[in-house]
């Protein structure tokens, strides 16, 4: 569900009639900028300027700018995200597409992959803009720092970043400033000169100063511009413009007092009544001023105000929302407080009412929190906490809870219950059963357990994850479709891990029908990418194809580039194409899965992908490939929870391990697993035990290898995990016949055929070799599946060629230290004229293996640059 924002927020504020151009600090930021720095910081106390001076530069500047101004809602991370894309698709509207779709995920983004995603569409365009962060004084979430660190290390070519502050943010700014990436300018830069405070007075403000006159104000301002501003309304008109320069001194806080008194005091009281009785609001326009004011002619006060200098400032050009100068705003408030403290929370009130039939439920709450209307704010937080919630706000639901008493939270049964999931989608797991004490009373324990079953499922207790999903659904209403459609993926998800794929397609088709009629397309998409592993864990792969194919479809929409989570479906139809032998085609879809789950930051789909593009570089006979996709999924895979994913990745180094003779590591492996064989059997069990015994049958150890696959074979059918039980009897069959035991081998072989036949099964025949090569040949004599058994021997017979001409073989080349076949793809690749980083996306392999090869080509080559060797490679006849 979209997200509302305030549109006003990203209007760069027009500079104002009394602007005094500045033209050595346009100098210096403009310096920025051509130096390439990678941020421009402004920071300083309120009223120095900043907002006008970047106001007044970007009007000067020959490129685009997109322009957030910021405040205190928008310390939570995922309305920060929001609000960053919305700025920057003013500029272009292509620009994070993928990045907003991973905001209205059913989980936060992690940073790293969201910021990549958008940096990814950041290149895309050509020319060089400015991105500007207004009063970012007003973040103080860790995360936030983080994440815009992180964007400071990684900076879009294209992007300049420029923050206003009224203090240096907790960012890397020693780094930037030591490696000279860094324009700064502080208060000492921004404080008005002799000459610009008479422009200012004696120009801009039409006032008839004497030298010494503006001398004097501009040494009791210290250059500051809104002393200088409101001095000089409180001096239009005066016949005693000598006596009031000489009566007010001291700190700038005095001096703010003294002359926002003398202001206020000099307008009517209709004038002075708007500004107090409109102090509380942070942005405004005519509609919202009517609105908390219970009148009309707001927008003609707004018009004399703007007119005459006085307070406002305008945040867009059509003079439609307005502000106060922050300095300003604080003290009428203050005055309004000590004046009229009854009509405060009335004033508060009736501006939560015009937000909340805006639709903007946020500030609406706000502004019920703020005078402590505690059961206005508890209403529009029952109605629009859900929405917030499935958007990733978090920290604004957090932020909502922490502001209402603890008592008034625990009496509302809805309120602990949004609590706890905040908490539990933010990863607080421990705090999350305290808040469900209380919900615990209310008649429905539906949501309850739902919010119970989502923490046994991150905690990794699958028998309670499904208990309490079951239970759930059972209690929750028909009509609450969204927290269903979470509750049955979950449990689907649950019944996966645990090997029981029927229960998990039921779960997993009940949750696709839920999310289609909440109107969840990504929750769906999600839904049908698991449903297909859970398809073809049960030996479907044909309907597991369309599966995937509906979620890319959903996915998809007319000249979009696929969301992230289109990934998980690239990946999963990656496993059948290889399972039917279209290796090439796998490896496309494989590479396309790992792209886009990287840009996701679903690290799962990450080593499944790597673990499979492994298996597929083998097929090709790639080593190298696959020894680069192996570490890949380990390293990806190091310490994660992922248990299901890696094992995929240990059965795939298992293999690896087996093709290159090396039963010694295997063995390793295998004899560390024996502990556990006695366990119960889950998917991820299942498969390591399978790849035990697959190393006990290589090991020449027949005899333990048919003994766990019986075990096996008799759990996988069972649960009716069909894709296992054709795994197992061919391994069994090949077993048999290394035990000398040829009928048994013949018949495992044969339930096997009839089993994979009506789904196209390939790879997991021709994945044995040699020895199920002959034990095929014996089939095809026997008349057992004659025209399936003729498909597979005839896959024995085709190599699978590899992406590109092949590479010259080691012992042909001119070289003493021959090339390897990665390295000649790298070469070829360099010689295409492919960056480090676009040879990396080619491969699937990361930029450090490449920069890896490169070494080794140049060593190999006794070169020192890509020209040389290109130069040196057609010179040995290797391109």
């Amino acid at each position: 569900m979209p997200m509302s924002l305030l549109t006003t927020k990203l209007y760069r504020p027009p500079v104002s009639p009394t602007l005094v151009t500045r033209p050595h600090l346009i100098q210096r930021l403009d310096e920025g900028l051509h130096l390439h720095h990678r941020l421009t910081l402004i920071s300083a106390p309120a009223g120095f300027g900043k907002t006008t001076l970047l106001s007044d530069w970007l009007c000067h500047v020959d490129r685009p700018a997109a322009w957030i101004s910021l405040d205190e809602a928008d310390n939570d991370l995922a309305r920060f995200l929001a609000y960053l894309v919305a700025a920057l698709q003013t500029l272009d509207a292509r620009i994070g597409q993928a990045a907003q779709a991973m905001l209205q995920a059913p989980q936060p983004p992690a940073l790293e992959p969201w910021f990549t995603s958008l940096a990814h569409d950041i290149t895309t365009i050509s020319q060089p803009f400015i991105l500007v962060l207004d009063d970012y004084h007003a973040i103080e979430t860790p995360t936030i720092h983080q994440a815009l660190a992180f964007l400071l290390d990684h900076p879009p070519p294209q992007m300049h970043l420029v923050l206003a502050s009224r203090a240096d943010p907790p960012l890397p700014l020693a780094r930037l400033r030591g490696r000279g990436q860094l324009t700064e300018l502080h208060a000492a830069d921004l404080r008005f000169t002799y000459d610009e405070t008479a422009a200012f007075l004696n120009k801009a403000m039409a006032l008839d100063l004497s030298v010494e006159q503006v001398q004097a104000l501009e040494q009791r301002t210290e250059g500051w511009v809104t002393g200088l501003h409101l001095a000089a309304l409180s001096i239009q008109g005066r016949s005693d413009v000598p006596a009031f320069i000489e009566a007010f001194a001291g700190s700038h806080r005095y001096i703010l007092d003294y002359l926002t008194e003398e202001v206020l005091n000099r307008q009517t009281k209709e004038v002075r009544d708007f500004l107090l009785h409109t102090s509380i609001l942070h942005r405004f326009s005519s509609g919202l001023c009517d609105a908390v004011r219970s009148g009309a002619g707001s927008q003609a006060t707004l018009a004399y105000l703007e007119q005459n200098n006085l307070f406002v400032l305008p945040l867009d050009d059509q003079q439609r929302w307005y502000r106060y100068h922050h300095l300003l705003a604080d003290l009428l408030r203050q005055r309004l407080q000590q004046e009229k403290p009854d009509l405060v929370p009335v004033l508060h009130r009736r501006a939560s009412q015009w937000y909340e039939r805006q639709g903007l439920m946020a500030e609406a709450v706000s502004h019920a929190l703020t005078p402590g209307d505690f059961a206005r704010a508890a209403g529009l937080i029952q109605r629009a906490g859900w929405r917030t919630l499935t958007r990733g706000e978090m920290a604004t639901i957090l932020r909502w809870m922490a502001a209402l008493p603890d008592a008034f939270v625990r009496s509302r049964p809805q309120l602990s219950l949004l609590h706890a999931w905040a908490l539990a989608k933010s990863g607080q797991l421990d705090s999350v059963e305290p808040c469900l004490r209380d919900v615990d009373l209310d008649p429905s324990p539906g949501e309850a357990s739902a919010v119970r079953a989502y923490v046994a499922g991150v905690r990794g207790d699958l028998a309670r994850a499904i208990e309490l999903s079951e239970q759930a659904l059972a209690y929750l209403p028909e009509e609450n479709l969204l927290v269903r459609a979470i509750v049955a993926q979950n449990l689907g998800v649950a019944y996966h891990w645990s090997g029981n794929p029927v229960a998990a397609g039921r779960a997993l088709g009940q949750a696709a029908q839920l999310s289609r009629a909440a109107q969840q397309p990504f929750q769906t998409l999600t839904t049908l990418a698991i449903l297909g592993r859970a398809l073809e864990m049960q030996g479907a792969l044909r309907q597991a194809m369309e599966t995937y194919q509906q979620a890319l479809d959903l996915a998809s929409e007319s000249g979009r580039r696929p969301v992230p989570f289109a990934g998980m479906a690239y990946v999963g139809m990656a496993g059948v194409l290889h399972q039917w032998n279209d290796v090439e085609k796998a490896i496309h879809y494989a590479g396309e899965g790992i792209r886009l789950s990287e840009r996701g930051g679903f690290l799962a789909y990450q080593v499944f992908g790597h673990a499979l593009l492994a298996r597929l570089c083998e097929a090709q006979g790639d080593g190298d490939g696959a020894a680069d996709a192996l570490n890949q999924a380990e390293r990806l895979g190091q310490g994660c929870d992922y248990a299901l994913v890696m094992a995929l990745a240990a059965d795939a180094r298992v293999r690896w391990w087996i093709g290159r003779g090396n039963l010694a590591a295997a063995t390793r492996w295998a004899r560390g697993r024996e502990p556990g064989l006695g366990a119960e059997l889950d998917a991820a069990a299942e498969i390591e035990r399978t790849a035990v015994a697959r190393v006990w049958s290589a090991a020449g150890e027949s005899g333990a290898a048919l003994q766990l696959l019986s075990q096996l074979l008799q759990a996988a059918e069972a649960a009716e995990r069909g894709g296992s039980v054709i795994q197992i009897l061919a391994q069994q069959a090949v077993a048999y016949q290394a035990h000398g035991a040829p009928e048994p081998a013949l018949s495992a072989l044969e339930r096997a055929l009839v089993l994979a036949a009506p789904e196209g099964y390939v790879r997991t025949f021709v994945d044995e070799g040699a020895p199920m090569a002959e034990l095929l040949r014996r089939a095809r004599s026997k008349g057992i599946t004659p025209e399936y058994v003729h498909r597979l021997l005839a896959a024995f017979d085709e190599p699978v060629e590899a992406k590109g001409p092949r590479a010259p073989q080691p012992g042909a080349q001119p070289l003493i230290d021959p090339l390897t076949e990665r390295e000649m793809e790298v070469l070829r690749l360099i010689a295409a004229g492919l960056s480090n980083r676009e040879i990396a996306q080619e491969l699937v392999i990361a930029v450090s293996t490449v920069k890896s090869h490169v070494n080794h080509l140049y060593s190999k080559l006794e070169v020192r640059s890509r020209t040389q060797a290109i130069a040196k490679a057609h010179e040995l006849g290797l391109l």
